[in-house]
């Protein structure tokens, strides 16, 4: 059964904090073997970053004795590590664009990908949107003039279409905005510009950061048990974490090392 092997835990309450961070409490790795710390940070703003930090201890106080763990700080940024973005298309015109590419769990890029809006399908213009050319209609109606729902749910169909679109990534069109979300939050993030914040703005709505560590990265010979996430952020950001502690070694880890996922 999954539950006899992994223990989550709430490690951090949704809470809002800045420069001054908070670190979680401290999970005892007495009875497992790896343990997997996932934070988020909803609603950052451009150039916003939080920042996660493995700590060990002695114990679960850690009054004394709570040092960095090495090889696990990582940084989440915004625009870089979304799992979901919010595109307002507020005056959309032609040669608006926005561009998106998305990350496997490896840290693999599926490159980058341009959509752009074209001036057609509607009496007087007569370029036509090419889904090839990763290409969204706005169905102008007058010269300049979008229509900014039509903008919207063109701009969905082509992130999702299957031969062009956004791998891993699924769009949902209001009449105004288009969200994309990651399909898997754990296996894919995204990383995404506008060549127009005025026309195209976009906001993060969710970033994620993970840090894995196998429990002989610890330091044994100072006898630390217990782990826990430190996250300091930039700015004032809305942030949660959990840690997932797992039996049975799941990497072949060299003694003293520990692993720092992708998505972190």
């Amino acid at each position: 059964m999954l539950n006899e092997n992994i223990k989550v835990d709430i490690a951090i309450i949704p809470s809002t904090f800045s420069s001054d961070g908070t670190t979680s409490k401290y999970f005892s790795m007495k009875d497992y073997d790896w343990a997997l710390f996932v934070w988020s940070v909803a609603s950052q703003t451009i150039l916003t970053t939080s920042t996660g930090t493995v700590y060990q201890a002695l114990n679960g106080s850690a009054a004394t004795s709570a040092a960095a763990l090495a090889s696990t700080t990582a940084i989440v940024t915004a625009q870089t590590k979304a799992v979901a973005f919010t595109i307002t298309p507020l005056t959309v015109s032609a040669a608006n664009s926005v561009t998106i590419t998305s990350f496997n769990a490896a840290g693999v890029s599926n490159g980058a990908m341009t959509f752009a809006a074209v001036e057609g399908g509607s009496a007087g213009y007569s370029t036509a949107a090419t889904a090839a050319d990763r290409e969204f209609s706005i169905n102008d109606t007058a010269a300049g003039t979008g229509i900014v729902s039509t903008a919207c749910t063109n701009l969905a169909a082509i992130i999702n279409d299957t031969a062009y679109g956004v791998p891993s990534a699924y769009a949902s069109a209001s009449s105004t905005t288009v969200t994309v979300r990651a399909l898997n939050a754990g296996d894919t993030v995204f990383t995404t510009t506008s060549n127009n914040t005025t026309n195209m703005t976009l906001s993060i709505d969710q970033t994620m950061g993970m840090i894995e560590v196998n429990s002989r990265a610890m330091t044994l010979s100072s006898n630390f048990t217990h782990l826990a996430l430190n996250v300091v952020n930039n700015a004032a950001l809305y942030t949660s974490a959990f840690c997932i502690r797992g039996k049975g070694s799941r990497y072949n880890y060299p003694q003293a090392a520990g692993k720092l996922t992708q998505l972190a």
